[in-house]
């Protein structure tokens, strides 16, 4: 576990190749609720992507610039903060189509300093610690449409909680969002409402705490489903566009050989 660890801060090669699997066809590419319509069932052969660990100068930036990008379209406001550089407890983690970025998150680990949502929700946050959960938070997610599908979203996703969960032993993950789009993250991956409504101060705009039961209903959920896209028209969610186990267990491999 130490191993991984120590990896986890300074492995920055690919951690995942994610290609079409052959059962894809015309399940794969539909509206992503992220403002995309990917309509074309030739797209699907062209939906390869690659996700990196983002812990050397040129991808830290590259996943800064989206973040920022995406920060000015939707009005908020863009800090230094917003795109700091990655320290020991966090990670970032950058979604590649070739070589363009095109979707990146942020986990960050509860190791004794607290976390960016303590800001507005500690006492929220400290209600699961005080249950002996181990809480970490998942920050700067942003898309750009262009680029996006279900698979290339659930694949960042998917990945961010390898090293959660699987590699860092946290139970739960919570993500501040904008109210717009807490409807997308109860569907989609089963988040729950945990915090009122307030205003974030880093990005001057209404913000809700979403809390994920990752041991509980996640693990759940990923054993179900993933690696079973023919069953997205039942399930509704991403969690039938996340990587099957056997692929699962490759990229935790691959973190391990470091």
């Amino acid at each position: 576990m130490e191993r991984l660890r120590r990896g986890s801060r300074t492995w920055a090669r690919t951690i995942a190749v994610v290609e079409p699997p052959p059962n894809l066809q015309n399940v794969g590419m539909a509206n992503t609720g992220w403002g995309q319509k990917d309509d074309a069932a030739g797209e699907i052969l062209k939906d390869t992507f690659k996700i990196r660990l983002a812990h050397d100068d040129s991808r830290t930036r590259e996943a800064r610039f989206l973040v920022e990008k995406r920060y000015r379209d939707v009005g908020y406001k863009v800090t230094a903060q917003a795109g700091q550089q990655v320290c020991p407890e966090r990670i970032t983690l950058a979604t590649y189509k070739g070589e363009e970025v095109i979707g990146t998150i942020t986990v960050g680990f509860d190791t004794g300093d607290g976390l960016l949502v303590d800001e507005l929700y500690k006492p929220e946050v400290d209600s699961l610690r005080q249950q002996g959960l181990r809480v970490c938070e998942f920050t700067k997610l942003a898309i750009d449409h262009k680029g996006a599908s279900k698979r290339m979203i659930a694949g960042l996703f998917q990945v961010a909680y390898l090293y959660a969960i699987r590699i860092w032993d946290y139970t739960d993950i919570v993500i501040e969002v904008n109210p717009s789009h807490v409807a997308f993250y109860r569907r989609m991956l089963g988040f729950q409402q945990l915090g009122a409504e307030r205003i974030c101060p880093r990005v001057g705009a209404p913000a809700l705490l979403l809390r994920l039961d990752a041991i509980g209903y996640g693990t759940q959920m990923i054993e179900k489903f993933a690696g079973h896209p023919e069953l997205s028209r039942q399930e509704r969610s991403l969690y039938p566009y996340f990587m099957s186990p056997q692929e699962e267990r490759v990229i935790l491999a691959r973190i391990a050989r470091g």
